[in-house]
């Protein structure tokens, strides 16, 4: 169970993107003309197809990472800032995924493969580390075995692969920016923050494990 203080903050966070989700499978459905006329394009079956599948799976993930595998502090301030991002990146798939008219071919496989990956980067990550937190004789210890080894935040790695990878299946130039963007996100704002709460709970040993691992691309940064 989420800690009493990340409560609400967690439940805006769910409200908004089963909203956006919601939004996002109705458009697809058959939104395209009847919310905005005769003129747009429509995306062929199984494209709108995909993009709805992968935008309920990253819901579920997101629920799952959030109330079962996080345990820590989940503020306000991160839910504020997650939240309407997280509407935003949805809204955005699902909008360009119902209107590319390009066949569905090898660009939106490889991305349907850079989605699986980056899911299975960032929740296997997460269950590595839970299981390791679920032995009392690593209270306190910080986790750094695992993928955790490679990267000091690869379920963050594995959300802009995904995400990647779901702007190859909606299709078009404009999705791309999605993970250029939560890349940069992460990289400016929420790392510098998790980091500085993993340095002031965990002291030197951070502080050794930060200077020897790269925080987001393996090899790079």
């Amino acid at each position: 169970m989420a800690p009493p203080a990340s409560s609400g903050p967690k439940a805006l966070v769910a409200m908004l993107h089963v909203g956006a989700v919601a939004a996002s499978l109705s458009f697809l459905s058959f939104g395209v003309h009847d919310w905005f006329g005769g003129d747009l394009p429509v995306a062929s079956p199984l494209r709108r197809t995909l993009v709805g599948v992968l935008a309920v799976v990253y819901l579920v993930r997101l629920l799952v990472t959030q109330y079962v595998m996080v345990k820590r502090p989940f503020p306000w301030s991160e839910a504020l800032a997650v939240g309407p991002w997280v509407v935003v990146l949805q809204l955005t798939m699902a909008w360009f995924g119902g209107i590319e008219q390009a066949p569905v071919d090898w660009i939106v496989w490889c991305g349907v493969l850079l989605y699986v990956l980056g899911s299975w980067l960032n929740t296997w990550s997460e269950e590595q580390r839970r299981r390791f937190k679920r032995d009392p004789a690593h209270r306190g210890v910080l986790y750094t075995g695992g993928l955790f080894s490679l990267v000091i935040h690869p379920n963050y790695l594995g959300d802009v692969v995904l995400f990647a990878g779901f702007a190859m299946v909606a299709g078009g130039w404009w999705p791309l920016l999605a993970p250029v963007l939560m890349a940069a996100m992460f990289a400016f704002m929420h790392i510098p923050r998790l980091d500085a709460h993993l340095e002031d709970h965990y002291g030197d040993a951070f502080r050794a494990y930060a200077w020897a691992t790269k925080r987001l691309f393996p090899f790079v940064w």
